[in-house]
């Protein structure tokens, strides 16, 4: 990192994710950052929300700091966002990245062909993409699509603090409306002409895009006046949620990877190159990295922390959570005689396979009643299920990129806060893992990003070799036979959910 000024300097990062929206203020010196203050809020419904809320929560987290703010990042999930007019004011409601309709979507891809599409732009799921939402409303006939843009959940907050909608590489890769280029070719300034024109659009109808290394803009007089800032600081278009993470927590090189959880668990790794057919048949998702210097390979479980709480709503009810949870941490060191194959709403990938379901597999005999007789054993046999998920993905991406890095970086929620499946993970995963330290990593990793691109400063997050009182964070081999027991399951013809 390059020397720091003597007196702290401090950046805002905002993450604008699917249920809650995050703000953290983090304070750079002595080579080393120190998240100040955070603040979570949910996300709220319209585009509009949107906005006002960002901004109060921005207000809150930096009223009464003593800390000059030398930069603002905004990342956020992908695929969300609004409407809005040419003067970019947001029209009604939040289109979710959930709420793709998959009857559009067969249509728009048989229209424009999937291994094209997926050519073209690196994106394996369809019915997430704004040129879906913009096709289903057109033929709803809506009213608001007649001088309408499409604004990405980032770009509504870009609009509200410098007057001008603007999105980063990495998120209008996303779109499918974005064109990926080969290795070695340089990043669009624009959307695709040719994308967008199959749902009858113009470049000019979407964000522009800030390429990396840029200053997206700068705050501007009202929105200055609103936060108690400055009018002029930089703003800077972060990008992706998993990406920013990823970044910030210094998987920059090829081989190296994070894995991120939430509601969803999102594996990212940054390769030199990855061919584009392989990638579309094992459903990953393929971009260019936060730096445009490599590219970058995505492989999903969408419903991952969900499937935890899920468990215990219909596998554990009434169960006792903490005594469930310490049971399963003990059971974590023992053998390992079931899992649960954990497709919630099927599996995105590897193997893409829409009628993937929940099923208990237990290996010691043939009962798959779905219950096992101790509610720790059950939890327990969940969160193998999920590290077994997580193992596949990654030997996926090893056969598509080549051979990762040895340490794993592991971005908080709740897949590094649960001791069982922290565990689990260390023994499933080959290589060692690596926990970052940081409440909110992605809003945080957007204040790093920012203070990078603004200031010269290059740090990452904070990160533990394990968590305290956990076993020793040895090398793992992994376990190759009960990964192909789960895989050889896995891809079985479904059967009925647990």
């Amino acid at each position: 990192m390059e020397s720091v000024t003597s007196a702290p300097l401090a950046a805002l990062g905002v993450d604008v994710g699917t249920t809650n929206t995050k703000v953290a203020l983090a304070v750079l010196g002595d080579d080393a950052v120190r998240v100040e203050r955070t603040l979570s809020v949910p996300t709220p419904s319209s585009g509009a929300a949107l906005q006002t809320v960002v901004l109060g929560a921005v207000r809150d987290v930096v009223i009464d700091s003593p800390h000059p703010i030398v930069a603002i990042g905004v990342g956020s999930m992908g695929e969300t966002g609004s409407l809005a007019g040419p003067d970019d004011q947001p029209r009604g409601e939040l289109l979710r990245w959930a709420d793709g309709d998959a009857a559009t979507a067969d249509r728009f891809v048989a229209a424009a062909g999937a291994e094209p599409l997926y050519a073209a732009t690196g994106v394996p799921t369809p019915h997430k993409s704004p040129l879906v939402h913009w096709q289903r409303l057109a033929d709803q006939q809506d009213a608001r699509l007649v001088d309408a843009r499409w604004l990405g959940a980032d770009a509504l907050v870009m609009a509200a603090l410098t007057g001008e909608a603007v999105t980063d590489h990495t998120l209008a890769a996303r779109t499918m409306a974005y064109r990926l280029p080969a290795p070695g070719e340089s990043l669009a300034r624009e959307f695709d002409r040719d994308l967008v024109g199959l749902v009858g659009l113009t470049p000019d109808r979407f964000p522009r895009v800030a390429l990396p290394g840029e200053t997206a803009g700068l705050l501007g007089a009202d929105a200055a006046a609103a936060l108690g800032l400055p009018a002029g600081v930089p703003v800077v278009a972060a990008g992706h949620d998993h990406a920013v993470g990823a970044w910030a927590a210094g998987a920059r090189e090829p081989g190296q990877a994070a894995d991120s959880i939430g509601t969803a668990e999102a594996l990212l790794r940054i390769a030199e190159s990855v061919p584009r057919d392989a990638a579309r048949r094992q459903g990953m998702s393929l971009a260019r990295s936060i730096d445009g210097r490599y590219e970058t390979l995505l492989a999903g479980n969408p419903t991952a922390g969900a499937l935890v709480e899920w468990a215990f709503a219909e596998l554990l009810p009434g169960a006792d959570r903490d005594a469930a949870l310490e049971g399963a941490r003990v059971r974590a060191d023992g053998p390992l005689d079931a899992f649960l194959l954990p497709f919630l709403r099927g599996r995105q990938s590897p193997a893409p396979d829409a009628a993937a379901s929940v099923r208990l597999v237990q290996l010691a005999d043939d009962d798959t009643s779905g219950r096992l007789a101790d509610p720790a054993a059950t939890l327990t046999a969940v969160l193998t299920g999920l590290a077994l998920q997580l193992a596949w993905m990654d030997a996926a991406q090893t056969g598509l990129a080549g051979p990762r890095r040895p340490e794993l970086t592991v971005l908080g929620g709740p897949g590094a806060a649960n001791a069982a499946w922290w565990r689990l993970k260390q023994r499933l995963l080959p290589g060692r893992l690596r926990r970052v330290d940081a409440a909110e990593p992605v809003a945080t990793g957007a204040a790093l990003l920012a203070a990078h691109r603004v200031a010269g400063i290059t740090t990452s997050l904070p990160v533990h070799p394990h968590d305290p009182g956990s076993a020793p964070n040895v090398a793992s081999a992994g376990d190759p036979a009960l990964l192909d027991a789960f895989v050889e399951a896995a891809t079985l013809p479904s059967k009925e959910p647990a």
